[in-house]
């Protein structure tokens, strides 16, 4: 997921991810990513758990793997 430059910072990001969440929680699906470390607070808020990096470029560049379970409903 990503946001044109003229729109972050203005909760768009976190708005899409919170209906990609809400239709994943629905049907009790896990989501699965790979971050850049510019989206790591944003996953990690909305309930990612980082399962490792993968490091580019002799170590230049990483992205953080990670995993969110779906949320039950009470």
């Amino acid at each position: 997921m990503a946001v044109h430059p003229d729109f972050q910072c203005r909760g768009v990001g976190r708005e899409l991810l919170a209906e990609i969440c809400n239709l994943a929680d629905k049907s009790s699906q896990e989501i699965y990513l790979e971050s850049t470390p510019a989206g790591l607070k944003l996953y990690q808020k909305s309930g990612f758990e980082s399962l490792g990096n993968i490091a580019f470029f002799e170590g230049e560049y990483s992205l953080t793997c990670m995993l969110r379970k779906p949320e039950l409903a009470a």
